[in-house]
């Protein structure tokens, strides 16, 4: 009985054991394999991959994957051996590569490699700076970032030493920085002098160009101001000039050239007027124009927003207490002056005189003009002024003088 069952199992036996082998010689994962032992790739080396084939006839393509893009390659049964040859545009670049090995369009076999920075190659260094200005005081900064790279413009990798240096007058620092996600910075704060800072880098004996950072004064501190002048008189004609202390920021530095000061300006009848100066090595000088009038001035600085002076009051004192006028022309020609100064000398021309004409105590007209050689003439044409009496309000130089009611005949 057993060598009957023998004899019956044995066939079956034989046969699932062909069918077992068929199927592995069928199998295209086992039949291919990568002859390759190498993951790690240095960049800008020749990478190829070789794989076994089950023939001397058989082929198949390699899809890649690449942080620069995706690409087929084909290749040639060798024999036996299938070689790709990874583009230089890949072998340059570091990163991971995936690989599928196809054939019918159906993957058979996947793997992948790394490529890493090239360090037998010259260093290069990617810089930047800034902001390119800053303020004093210890708590403004720049920074500088740089990024150290292979001659393929690959990231060095992390925990590479960058040496970040500036310089400050006497002061040189040298701060040794660790690279993270390829780059390595460093704050590099602002002195209390004013000044030009210079940074540079250095990696791996490859050395940056110069960058420079101006500091530059910070905010100015509150300032006294002046005035000076030829005479106090309200002659409308002179000059009166502003002048500030000089304006420093809080470590003593003069405030940039060109910081604007304003200069506000009330009068007595609380007027208000401005007049602007840029500083020039630390002191704004401005001109106000002397009234036509008798008046007090109350003057304030600002650098808006920053810093300002304590008010000054500058008096003006009358130019001329009365003047003379004189009608002729049948009382149609009005003539006001001569006007002179504090010296008797004739007024400077342009002086502003004020005309109103009154008729019954109701105001007519308002006439304005201005002086020349001291003098300012009015005329009343009669097609334009046919009432038959006028009486005037005249007014210079702070003064007012009214007139007594004249007389007019319409011929």
């Amino acid at each position: 009985m057993i060598k009957k069952a023998i004899h019956i199992v044995l066939p079956f036996a034989l046969f699932f054991l062909f069918v077992f082998a068929v199927s592995k010689t069928n199998n295209p994962a086992a039949s291919f394999q990568l002859l390759t032992t190498e993951e790690n790739f240095v960049a800008g080396k020749p990478i190829t991959l070789a794989f076994s084939t089950p023939s001397k006839i058989a082929t198949a393509d390699l899809f890649i994957i690449h942080s620069y893009g995706k690409t087929l390659l084909k290749s040639k049964n060798n024999n036996g051996q299938l070689l790709f040859k990874i583009p230089a545009i890949y072998s340059q670049k570091t990163g991971f590569t995936s690989w599928y090995l196809l054939q019918n369009k159906k993957t058979i076999v996947t793997g992948s490699f790394k490529i890493t920075p090239n360090n037998n190659t010259p260093t290069l260094l990617e810089n930047y700076l800034g902001p390119t200005t800053l303020l004093t005081g210890l708590n403004h900064f720049t920074m500088m970032v740089a990024i150290p790279t292979d001659s393929y413009d690959n990231p060095k990798e992390d925990n590479t030493t960058v040496l970040i240096k500036d310089q400050f007058l006497n002061d040189i620092r040298i701060t040794a920085e660790k690279t993270k996600s390829f780059i390595a910075w460093k704050n590099i704060y602002s002195r209390t002098t004013v000044g030009k800072m210079l940074v540079s880098t250095e990696c791996e004996n490859t050395d940056s160009k110069e960058f420079e950072t101006d500091i530059r004064p910070s905010i100015g501190k509150d300032f006294s101001i002046s005035f000076s002048r030829n005479h106090k008189f309200a002659d409308g004609n002179q000059i009166t000039k502003l002048e500030t202390s000089i304006i420093r920021d809080q470590f003593g530095n003069l405030v940039g050239d060109g910081t604007l000061v304003t200069f506000q300006i009330t009068t007595k009848n609380n007027i208000l007027l401005k007049t602007f100066a840029a500083t020039i090595n630390g002191i704004a000088i401005a001109q106000l124009l002397h009234p036509d009038h008798e008046d007090t001035y109350r003057v304030k600085g600002y650098v808006t927003g920053i810093a300002e002076s304590k008010p000054i009051e500058i008096s003006y004192n009358a130019l001329i207490n009365t003047f003379p006028y004189q009608f002729s022309e049948k009382n149609r020609e009005i003539t006001v002056g001569p006007l002179k100064s504090f010296m008797k000398q004739i007024i400077p021309d342009g002086i502003k005189v004020e005309l109103k004409i009154f008729h019954h105590n109701n105001l007519i007209e308002t006439k304005i003009a201005e002086s020349s050689k001291g003098i300012t003439t009015f005329y009343l044409l009669p097609p334009f002024y046919k009432e038959k009496e006028y009486q005037f309000e005249i007014t210079t130089l702070g003064v007012t003088q009214k007139t007594e009611i004249k007389k007019y005949e319409n011929n």
